[in-house]
């Protein structure tokens, strides 16, 4: 029963699909309501096993991973009799008890677990530790939930001190996790704070590493717990002070980024000679001038993509790149994905 089960949420082959609904005895009707539903690893798992096998409302279960995938065919009365009589160990009281939406027809079961898995998924991420969801129909939807643009953090993180950052930070993470954001949408949202964050250290050596993490981060206090550390280690090195030559190259960049600029034109402009110029930017800022360049670019592209219907191509060339690749290759080593990878992902409403 369970491999048919699995077999049949897991399929996209119509033929087969209906053969395990055959054998599951499932039926498609108005008086009963088919919902797949999810226990979050269920301790211990053979008191659930023992309940779900007397029920005749359950049509078939399996165990994936260490959760449950459950077929349920039911009145509204009868759903909530399963759930209130369930073991207290994964009662609504102790672990999370995810309802999927209604399924209408077969064609529907594998869309469903999809889903499903999603947002197992985001639960875990967000560490839920209990509570009861209703998944919400294809007919309604939460508000879209927007991920803030490079210039709100950073304006929101003006001045803000360590302590301060580690309490608003654990606020967004909270703010997201109850509009049903997903997990990709915190994992971006976690690269613009470190875009920002790491506009202030004038030596961070590891910053690829601290965006693989922040990708893979099996939940959000990892996420969290690294960017702390990065905001330790700006803290510490304090707000820098720059010399007259480099804050007049900062400006040129800040506000002609969009020009085919160089350290020998800016050099020329400003009267000095290009290496010792360079020499005394990468000293006060820690990044050589291209690479300042390309950093600052990349922060004004992350907000185009989010703000402008600007293509791919034409945000390259405003943001000073003729060659489309060229920037596409800078923009995913800067925040670990590509710019058509973070437009899409960046409003996302719950599932």
């Amino acid at each position: 029963m369970q491999t048919q089960t699995r077999t049949l949420v897991t399929t996209d082959q119509e033929m087969e699909r209906q053969q395990l609904i055959d054998a599951l005895g499932i039926q498609f009707d108005p008086t009963t309501v088919v919902r797949l539903i999810g226990v979050l690893n269920p301790l211990p798992p053979k008191d659930l096993v023992s309940y779900l096998q007397i029920l005749d409302v359950v049509k078939g279960f399996y165990v994936e991973g260490q959760d449950f995938i459950i077929i349920f065919q039911g009145t509204t009365d009868q759903l909530n009799i399963f759930i209130n009589e369930a073991p207290h160990q994964i009662g609504a009281e102790r672990r999370p008890f995810l309802i999927g939406a209604p399924i209408q027809d077969e064609t529907q079961l594998h869309n469903r677990y999809l889903q499903l898995r999603r947002e197992i998924a985001r639960q875990y991420f967000f560490e839920t530790a209990a509570g009861l969801r209703m998944m919400l129909p294809d007919t309604q939807q939460d508000t879209p939930l927007t991920l803030p643009s490079y210039s709100e953090v950073k304006k929101a993180l003006d001045g803000v001190d360590l302590a301060t950052f580690s309490a608003w930070l654990s606020q967004q993470f909270e703010a997201m996790k109850r509009a049903n954001a997903s997990d990709l949408l915190a994992r971006q949202f976690a690269l613009v704070v470190l875009l920002v964050l790491s506009d202030r250290l004038t030596a961070f050596d590891n910053k690829s590493a601290v965006i693989t993490m922040i990708n893979h981060a099996t939940d959000v206090s990892e996420i969290k717990a690294q960017l702390q550390r990065v905001a330790k280690l700006a803290a510490q090195q304090g707000n820098q002070q720059f010399s007259r030559n480099v804050v007049a190259m900062r400006h040129i960049i800040q506000t002609r980024y969009s020009e085919q600029l160089s350290l020998a034109m800016v050099a020329s402009e400003l009267h000095l000679n290009a290496v010792y110029l360079g020499q005394l930017f990468k000293q006060e800022v820690g990044r050589s001038f291209a690479q300042f360049l390309n950093d600052y670019r990349v922060d004004v592209a992350v907000d185009l993509l989010r703000d402008s219907d600007q293509d791919i191509g034409q945000i390259a060339e405003t943001v000073g790149y003729q060659n489309s690749s060229y920037f596409y290759k800078l923009f995913k080593k800067q925040t670990g994905m590509s710019p058509g990878d973070y437009r899409k992902a960046g409003v996302l409403s719950s599932c």
